[in-house]
């Protein structure tokens, strides 16, 4: 059997060794293995590098299965993930998940598996949406009730910079890192104050 590989990392410093040891445990060969490293969720999967060079791959050699580190890999979202999925199997392809969580879905009959994965994803979707949803409520809630959020804005203390300079004949930037100032914000503030 004829296997391929796909994974996709979101940040540059996460390591897809685990899903590449995966991968091989499950008979994946290393040139059919396809990684898309710090690529969002939220880019379309044939804009993924990766992601288009395995479809190509699939197009033209005799591939017998897909396996992904999860299906939620596939797409944006589950309409994206579906078709993506429909896509694949129609090339005669069983795609299969290594998640614990979807393992259930390669037990399952073949003409149910589409069934299968879209409500699984459609109710991912959906408690993404109501995170989201959720988050917005509690940031209107905490700005309606006088919270700040963010960040507490740092004021330069520009006495302290002035004693600094005097203090040790220090430039602005030497008193800035005297007093654990960031460049950014000291910079910002002392353009507003005019001081050349």
């Amino acid at each position: 059997m004829n296997k391929v590989g796909y994974a996709r990392v979101s940040r540059d410093n996460q390591d897809p060794a685990s899903q590449i040891k995966q991968f091989k445990d499950n008979g994946v060969p290393d040139d059919n293995i396809f990684i898309d490293i710090n690529i969002s969720g939220n880019i379309e999967p044939l804009k993924r590098p990766a992601y288009k060079n395995m479809i190509d791959f699939i197009s033209k050699e005799k591939i017998d299965e897909l396996i992904l580190t999860e299906y939620s890999r596939l797409g944006r979202n589950a309409k994206e993930s579906l078709f993506e999925l429909l896509r694949i199997e129609k090339m005669g392809i069983l795609v299969k998940s290594l998640s614990a969580n979807e393992k259930f879905i390669n037990d399952i009959p073949a003409e149910l598996q589409p069934l299968a994965t879209s409500a699984m994803m459609l109710g991912a979707d959906f408690e993404r949406k109501h995170i989201q949803e959720r988050t917005r409520w509690g940031l209107e809630n905490a700005k309606k009730n006088g919270k700040t959020l963010g960040r507490p804005k740092v004021i330069v203390d520009w006495d302290k910079i002035e004693e600094m300079r005097k203090k040790y004949g220090a430039s602005y930037d030497m008193a800035r890192k005297l007093c654990g100032y960031k460049p950014s914000i000291f910079y910002k503030q002392k353009k507003e104050r005019k001081i050349i």
